[in-house]
């Protein structure tokens, strides 16, 4: 198996800390459903000379955490940095991680974007990796693949290859779900983002037998979870089509269970995140239409709001009349099985 510490859940398991928002105010509106006429500027900066060698010598347990996080993250906001090195355990408050989020962005380890719409008036502000934070990272024994891997910020800009609004929500939702989850005392062993599953084979893949989604969680051998996070914006349910049919033609290749990139022993459950009730039901219907939803392979469905809250019920699947059968992720305590609620 391809590990690493930053993807093992044993290092995610302390949850004595401010989780940064209310469970019991849940938000009218998912934070990271796509706005219309969202943008993403990227926050211009002047080159820095200090090196890496040198940002390391000062830098301390905290400092790597962030960097290490956004490394295997590709996005994230500052709120779920904070969260995400408070369950490493790392001692450290909101405005501290904004305040070395500022010292990283003067020196070049890492960058801002902010994805701003007429009708907010605001911004959101992430973060991804710059030159130096990249070096860092993987002195550290950040793994970098295609999802998550480091372009130059000139070529980003010149050969347009800035990510979209969609393109870095889904990202951020898919950290978010991980997120919930840990904060909510799930059982997992492993998660990743923007990982691929596939079988070992030789690339390039050309039998569509390869799957990247936002997000997955390995809860034990039997059980892994494959997040797919859909946005309600124009083109994004053909997408969804394509990548229905080659989640289908993975888990039907029996060369899947014999050896796969991570090891897994179990073949993938998707589930696909909604950004409402509303929307979970608009995307069932579609893909019932064209004939995608099938029996010997079964959807499940989640949304964005159920991550804010305190509960790991935040799993269903839907029946042709619309009605919801309920799943919750087994806590810590409990044995690694699904459990249909009452």
């Amino acid at each position: 198996m391809s590990e690493s510490r930053f993807n093992s859940a044993a290092g995610y398991r302390h949850r004595d800390f401010d989780l940064g928002f209310s469970p019991d105010r849940i938000p009218l509106r998912p934070a990271f459903a796509v706005l219309k006429g969202e943008e993403v500027v990227m926050t211009g900066l002047r080159y820095n000379g200090i090196p890496v060698e040198k940002l390391e010598r000062d830098y301390d347990e905290t400092d790597f955490a962030i960097v290490e996080e956004i490394g295997r993250s590709r996005y994230l906001s500052s709120l779920q940095i904070y969260q995400f090195v408070s369950l490493r355990g790392c001692s450290v408050s909101r405005q501290g991680i904004r305040q070395r989020l500022n010292r990283m962005l003067k020196y070049r380890v890492i960058r801002e974007y902010a994805l701003t719409a007429p009708e907010t008036g605001g911004s959101l502000k992430v973060y991804d990796l710059d030159f130096k934070g990249c070096r860092i990272a993987q002195d550290r024994g950040v793994v970098f693949h295609k999802g998550n891997a480091y372009i130059k910020g000139l070529r980003l800009r010149e050969q347009g290859m800035m990510d979209s609004p969609e393109d870095i929500k889904r990202i951020l939702a898919g950290n978010m779900i991980v997120l919930g989850n840990l904060m909510n005392g799930a059982s997992c062993k492993r998660f990743g983002i923007m990982e691929t599953m596939r079988p070992s084979q030789t690339l390039e893949i050309t039998d569509g037998c390869i799957i990247r989604t936002a997000a997955n969680m390995l809860l034990d051998d039997e059980s892994l979870l494959l997040y797919e996070v859909v946005r309600n914006v124009p083109g994004a349910l053909s997408a969804l089509e394509d990548k229905l049919k080659r989640y289908y033609t993975l888990v039907n290749d029996s060369r899947y269970l014999e050896s796969n990139y991570y090891g897994y022993r179990a073949l993938p459950q998707l589930v696909i995140c909604g950004e409402s009730s509303e929307h979970c039901l608009m995307i069932d219907r579609h893909l019932r239409e064209r004939g995608l939803i099938r029996e010997e392979d079964s959807l499940l469905y989640t949304e964005d709001l159920f991550y804010v809250q305190g509960t790991l019920q935040n799993l269903y699947e839907l029946d042709e009349k619309g009605e919801r059968t309920w799943y919750c992720l087994p806590a810590l305590q409990e044995d690694g099985d699904l459990k249909t609620s009452a």
